[in-house]
């Protein structure tokens, strides 16, 4: 029975192993050939006669840490399973090793929502505050012909406030109320507006990214990846009386008391 740790263009330069199960021992052959008998065992074209001590190589090595891990037919493999070629490859040789974000383009996250306080109105002068809805999320597709999931994590978050300035916070934003703060107190994520008009306000969430092949454990790729923006539309203007959430005999400090 055979299985190979070539995955694509490995398999086709040749980079890879092939393995089989002789008598329940892994015999490996690729760039270093190891067969698994007891006598004029071959370890890269030099003899080892009547099973004589040597330095395993480093093929011969990840043979011998899978069976300590119960991957070739070992006691803690349930079932006897084969060493998993096709999961692990060897140091140097996986397809995947070298995978790097623009790898993964086609892979993009959701697009956050985003909320604001006042709701879709500013007033000169004073404080708005602004929430970025999202969350950790997968985005499943195929890369190299192989199933990938690809696991999204928010680190930071542009913002694009529409008059010509930007920002960029470590936090997504949350409501006055949940932040213990009166109404039109500055935040991680409020902005002031000194003109009356209208504004397009955005946010870009830039997330760490994970991916996982073939179900195996995550591994994660350095740098981080934008998400597609959310722009909203709030109109800036002042008023000698507005709404607040409370009456100004409660809350004699809210704006127009």
């Amino acid at each position: 029975m055979a299985a190979s740790s070539c995955l694509g263009q490995d398999q086709i330069d040749g980079f890879c192993s092939s393995g089989t199960l002789d008598g329940g021992e892994a015999v490996i052959r690729g760039d270093g050939r190891i067969d698994g008998g007891n006598n004029g065992g071959n370890s890269n074209g030099g003899n080892n006669n009547n099973g004589g001590n040597r330095e395993p190589d480093a093929y011969e090595q990840d043979r011998i840490d899978a069976e300590a891990r119960g991957g070739v037919d070992g006691p803690g493999s349930p079932g006897g399973a084969l060493f998993p070629f096709e999961a692990e490859c060897f140091p140097g040789t996986c397809l995947f090793d070298d995978i790097t974000i623009s790898d993964l383009a086609s892979f993009r996250p959701t697009a956050p929502t985003l909320e604001m306080e006042p709701d879709g109105w500013m007033l000169i002068g004073l404080p708005a505050n602004f929430i970025a809805k999202t969350s950790t999320h997968v985005v499943s597709g195929t890369l190299f012909d192989h199933p990938l999931d690809v696991r999204f994590t928010p680190a930071s978050y542009a913002w694009s406030w529409g008059d010509g300035s930007t920002s960029r916070s470590s936090v997504p934003g949350a409501s006055w109320a949940s932040l213990g703060l009166p109404e039109f107190s500055p935040t991680a994520t409020s902005h002031v507006y000194d003109t009356k008009g209208v504004y397009q306000i955005s946010v870009t969430v830039w997330y760490t990214v994970e991916f996982s092949v073939d179900s195996l454990p995550w591994r994660s790729i350095s740098g981080t990846l934008p998400g597609p923006a959310t722009i909203v539309a709030a109109v800036a203007g002042s008023a000698k009386t507005v709404l607040v959430e409370r009456q100004c005999t409660e809350n004699p400090h809210g704006p127009g008391c």
